[in-house]
């Protein structure tokens, strides 16, 4: 074929340069996008301009105008089509513009490739797009309208049922009685009722007749109509319309009315259907409650005055945000524990879900599935749904009891259909239309409207623990004969599809032989009277006399017909993948950051499994963290127990049935919290537990029972007394650890800061960022530990070393907030299994560091030999001891590791010294590793956190207009460089530290107890954010006896007693006078920090560092501030007293950068400085 004449360009020769034709031939093949060579095309002179007859141009063309890196372009966008990822830094695109550009314009090849370009870039995007900024899409409707934005009626409450498969089997116009078919292939003998072989539990039911409420719900007066929305959205408890949503709202700060659910049908089922709503209700109230407390970005400003359209928006806002949330926990339960539980997949030790909200990559191989585009529920899988062969004894029992009574006590399984019908009416009827009114199971509401929590947890202990029945014929209770009649002449009346029709449309193989669907001679001779052939058999008898799956580890565990057992998969995955609030605007912002990760699944627990979260919001005060019932309660906790010993995860686990934990009082003043602590007959420490589950072995062996802080015995104060005679104590050991924590300091902030601005004359004034908690604060004192316990901490030069500053400071932290601050029941299991983690990974580097020094010293034998032969010749004491290293952290002459920047040269050799003053102390007849997990861990476990909560609290004090006034008088004294200087700081610190540091510590009342107490200091009613106190002029007059009942914890608010006035005059004002021993930060008692005269160097080091920072100031906006809000603790609602004052407590809680957590600690905070 000849060139085109309009490529402007002659036929040449080729040259060594060009590639060889051939090579583009079969690279053209392969890649699909060159066309052999066309027949010339009859020239047509007078075709219109715009003819699509253009001459064509072929490869050859192609060949004279590309060059090897177009090869390798081409090569690229292959592999580029096939991953479905484009790497914009190989600068594809911009090569193909270049490859084309090249080609003639008649091209073959060129357009093709421009074609595919096109394609691509189309499909980069949603055609047309599912998600929108409109206001009206942002939240649920409450009748489940606008979830396709495109077609917003879809699925909505009130519409027609859809078909899912075409009928077109001749029916039988004289089909068997229902009746008939019931009482010979449905109904169960109550004396051979079958268990479920997998020993699911009621629960997993009762959560199925949520599911299949949520989204059935036929009309009585037209059965083709569906009264609630076809979207998971939890219409039960929120309502099917507008009017029923409001029905169950307190219209007030975005809440639910206490413990109340909309759907009146649900007091037909067993309570414990009742109470999975209420948990649900309990769960909203506290997500609401949070995301008002955290109020992130602003998003949910609490209005002032009397606006009523402003505080509508509030409300409705948090409402609404907390529906999406309550929703996204409920959809995670629904694919996780649900779908795990129904395919077995909680009998192996895999975290792998069946999550159709999966992102499907787009490449040349596959398309994703769409998403977010609607759904409409079909009567097919109206009829799927009806699982009434699952139903346990008692629940039968309750139902034939329940239905007894509604027929004026006739048996419900002779009942006619009128006879039901108005049954149902008048029960449904007899509850008041007001959600609030209403009861459930005989339990009777409180003052604040809420059931009282034993009651609920007692009717959800025995569901968990009663074993559900086995699906198959022959096995539908009694009472729910008239029931199914109804639900047999419903389906006859939709004209569904049969069973084998039904069983094509969802991609299985049709029955053959009426053996095939049932191998009981039994059951399939009745099949084969009542149809006569298998494609006759109706969908709904059919269902219910298929054979179940068999058990199948993983793989079958719910154990349904076949027919159902696939179906329910398949529209698990359509519910959710269609739902717009599930996939596309599932996302953190729509649900706040908070909110998605209160709902989130962590496959470190429990492999991904969430219901936990839902007990725990619910019933804080009762389940243990790591309760079997509240973990896993969709199988019974006896055959959980068998699971649990086959995958060697028993020991994780309380096999305890729930009960509620002591009562905690709250004990203020300062004179009552003397008394308690240096109490220790009457008033135990309850730290033990946890200190011997981080620290105990795998052989359940617990070498920290004699830990000091692990409890009061004689044995705990002999482990205080040799760490104190441990901590080593030379002349100038007070200058190392204040010069190694300012170097430190110094080091950090040049490390970790950045240049934000330059400004003034010639830009020579440069303006400085940091995070000072995260990075300065925090670090600072993880590498102050890690010097004093030869932790293996990296240099910067990347020597030696496992961790880098900022993973020693998070393994520290998670130790001591395992120890001493698991308050939050839904975290803790993670908290605890985590710390574990960390406490042994630790702990065997610093057991294996001891034995290297033993080895370098020759001092040291095998690790199980007595500690005391151990520590025999290890090189003596201290500032001697050593050789010099260099500034940047290296190891010095003796192998110690040097911890951080600039580092005196005591400290670098003192944490070697420490353990061994700790092995000599506490090892006499035992291991190394003994000594270190009974001793040396707990001690480490107990620094660092404290320290940074202590002086970021008081940095934030001067930073603010309550303490700035004192900062320049403070920046001069850091200036200096004098012992009566850095005194005078270290007395600021502290003062500002009683100020705003928050402090509390539990004790367990050993014997019956009377405290006198009083109330130190009210709120100051100026103070909207509950931060300062007032002192209370009539302290005296609030003087009470509290009695304490032995068992009962005690809460000692040591915030407000470091706010008493009998212990602090002038509380509000920061004051030099003060006794440094006074301060109750520390503690009170035998217990109070055993470091704190070392800690108090270290922090005033830092703090005097700090104060040095020219024009320090915080950075602007919410960046340069911690976001602190008033503790209270979640008591699952109940308890809320109208009306009640609060009382000023001084606890706070914090949360973490972006607003995801609650931390009990400050976590970030930024500051300026110029130089």
């Amino acid at each position: 074929m000849a060139s085109s004449s309009s490529s402007g360009s002659s036929t040449r020769s080729s040259s060594p340069s060009d590639p060889p034709s051939s090579f583009f031939q079969k690279l053209g093949a392969f890649l699909g996008l060159f066309s052999k060579p066309q027949p010339p095309r009859p020239d047509y002179p007078h075709a219109p301009g715009n003819s699509a007859r253009e001459e064509q141009t072929d490869i050859t063309e192609d060949i004279q105008k590309l060059g090897f890196k177009d090869v390798e372009t081409l090569l690229l966008y292959l592999n580029s089509s096939v991953k479905g990822v484009n790497d914009d830094k190989q600068l594809l695109l911009e090569r193909l513009i270049q490859l084309l550009s090249k080609l003639p314009p008649t091209s073959t090849n060129g357009k093709k490739v421009t074609d595919g370009l096109i394609t691509g870039l189309w499909e980069s995007l949603d055609h047309p797009p599912v998600s929108s900024l409109g206001e009206k899409y942002r939240f649920r409707e409450a009748d489940g309208s606008n979830n396709n934005i495109h077609n917003p009626t879809l699925g909505v409450a009130g519409s027609h049922y859809a078909r899912s498969a075409k009928p077109m089997v001749y029916q039988n116009p004289n089909p068997p009685a229902p009746e008939t078919i019931f009482d010979t292939l449905m109904a169960r003998d109550p004396a051979k009722f079958r268990p479920h072989p997998n020993q699911i539990s009621s629960v997993l039911f009762y959560f199925a007749t949520i599911i299949t409420h949520d989204i059935f719900q036929t009309s009585s007066r037209d059965p083709s109509i569906n009264l609630t929305s076809s979207y998971l959205d939890l219409s039960p408890l929120y309502g099917r319309n507008l009017e029923e949503q409001l029905s169950v709202r307190a219209m007030k700060d975005g809440l639910l009315k206490p413990d109340t659910f909309c759907s009146k049908r649900v007091h037909g089922f067993p309570p414990g259907v009742g109470v999975l709503l209420i948990m649900f209700n309990r769960f909203h109230n506290y997500v609401v409650t949070s995301l008002a407390k955290i109020n992130e970005g602003n998003r949910f400003k609490k209005p002032v005055g009397d606006d009523t359209a402003a505080w509508e928006k509030y409300d409705n806002d948090l409402f609404q945000t907390g529906r999406l949330i309550t929703c996204g926990l409920y959809v995670n339960i629904v694919l996780v524990d649900y779908v795990r539980t129904i395919l077995n997949l909680n009998r192996v030790d895999s975290s792998w879900i069946l999550d159709p909200r999966t992102e499907e990559g787009k490449s040349l191989l596959s398309k994703p599935t769409p998403e977010a585009v609607g759904n409409q529920v079909s009567v097919e899988f109206n009829l799927i749904y009806r699982w009434h062969c699952g139903m346990s004894q008692r629940d039968d029992k309750w139902t034939t009891d329940m239905l007894t009574e509604a027929l004026g006590g006739k048996d419900p399984a002779t009942a006619t259909l009128p006879e039901l019908f108005g049954a149902l009416g008048r029960f449904e009827s007899s509850f008041p239309n007001e959600p609030e009114k209403r009861t459930l199971a005989g339990l009777k509401r409180q003052e604040d409207g809420s059931f009282e929590d034993e009651g609920l947890i007692k009717i959800m202990q025995e569901s968990i623990e009663e074993v559900a029945g086995a699906f198959g014929p022959n096995h539908v209770p009694a009472c729910m004969r008239a029931i199914e009649i109804l639900g047999m002449n419903q389906a006859r009346s939709w004209n569904v599809a049969t069973l084998n029709e039904f069983r094509e449309f969802i991609g299985l193989k049709r029955y053959d032989t009426f053996e095939d669907i049932n191998p009981d001679p039994k059951v399939a001779n009745l099949l084969a009277e009542f149809y006569g052939s298998p494609d006759a058999v109706e969908l709904y008898p059919g269902i219910n006399a298929e054979a179940p799956k068999p058990v199948v580890v993983p793989g079958s565990g719910l154990c349904p017909p076949s027919t159902t057992g696939r179906a329910i998969l398949s529209d698990a995955v359509t519910l959710v993948r269609g739902d717009r609030f599930f996939t596309v605007d599932y996302t953190p912002r729509n649900l706040t950051n908070f909110g998605y990760q209160e709902a989130a699944t962590d496959k470190s627990v429990d492999n991904g499994n969430v219901i936990y979260k839902l007990f725990f919001r619910a019933f804080p005060n009762h389940y243990a963290q790591n309760s079997i019932y509240a973990h896993f309660p969709f199988v019974i906790p006896s055959e959980n127990k068998k699971i649990m010993e086959s995958l060697g995860l028993a020991d994780k686990y309380s096999w305890q049935p729930p009960q509620r934990k002591p009562a905690t009082q709250m004990i203020r003043s300062h004179a009552a919290a003397v008394k308690i602590l240096n109490n220790q007959k009457d008033f135990k420490v309850v730290w033990g537990e946890s200190i011997g589950f981080l620290t105990k072995f795998p052989t359940g062996e617990n070498p920290a029972l004699g830990f000091a802080l692990a409890g009061d015995a004689p044995a705990n104060q002999q482990s205080r007394d040799q760490f104190m005679k441990c901590i080593f104590s030379p002349k100038a050991w007070e200058d190392e650890v204040r010069q190694f924590c300012e170097a430190t300091t110094w080091d950090l902030l040049r490390r970790y800061s950045a240049k934000v601005q330059d400004k003034g004359p010639h830009l020579k004034v440069h303006t400085h960022e940091i995070d000072v908690i995260r990075d300065v604060i925090s670090l600072a004192n993880a590498r102050f530990f890690a010097a004093v316990y030869s932790l293996p901490l990296k240099t910067e030069n990347g020597e030696d070393g496992v961790y880098s500053d900022h993973e020693m400071y998070r393994s520290l932290m998670l130790i001591f907030s395992a120890i001493f601050w698991d308050n939050d029941v839904s975290k803790s299991f993670k908290l605890r299994q985590d710390a574990r983690a960390a406490t042994q990974k630790l702990g065997a580097l610093v057991e294996k560091h001891i034995e290297e020094m033993g080895s370098l010293f020759h001092s040291f034998k095998h690790s199980h030999s007595a500690v005391s032969d151990k520590t025999n010749g290890l090189a003596n004491g201290g500032a001697n001891g050593h050789a010099n290293g260099n500034a940047n952290g290296h190891t010095n002459g003796n192998g110690i590791h040097q911890n951080g920047g600039a580092a005196p040269s005591m400290l670098r050799s003192y944490g070697d010294l420490m353990l061994r003053r700790m092995i000599e102390a506490y090892g006499e007849g035992k291991s190394v590793k003994e000594a270190v997990y009974g001793q040396i861990m707990p001690s480490i476990a107990a620094g660092t956190a404290n320290q940074t909560q202590i002086m970021a609290q008081c940095l934030d004090y001067y930073m603010s207009d309550d303490g700035a006034e004192h900062l320049p008088e403070m920046k001069r004294l850091a200036s200096l460089e004098t012992p009566e200087a850095f005194n005078t700081l270290m007395k600021y610190l502290f003062e500002g530290a009683r100020i705003r540091n928050t402090t509390a510590v539990p004790r367990l009342v050993a014997t019956d107890q009377t405290v006198e107490d009083n109330i130190p200091c009210l709120p100051d009613p100026k103070d909207p954010t509950f931060l300062r106190p007032i002192p209370n002029p009539q302290q005296a007059e609030t003087t009470r006896t509290v009695k304490l009942s032995r068992g009962s914890m005690v809460l000692v608010d040591l915030t407000v007693a470091a706010h008493d006035a009998t212990a602090f005059p002038d509380p509000e004002k920061v004051r030099l006078d003060r006794d440094l021993d006074s301060y109750t930060f520390f503690g009170l008692g035998p217990h109070r920090c055993a470091g704190d005269k070392v800690v108090r160097i270290t922090m005033t080091a830092v703090f005097k560092v700090l104060l040095q920072l020219d024009g320090l100031r915080r950075a602007e906006g919410g960046r340069g501030v911690f976001k602190s809000l008033p503790a209270s603790q979640w008591n699952g609602q109940a308890g809320r007293v109208a009306g009640e004052k609060p009382q000023w407590s001084g606890l706070r809680t914090y949360v973490n950068a972006d607003e995801s957590a609650f931390s009990q600690t400050p976590m970030n905070m930024k500051i300026r400085w110029d130089d």
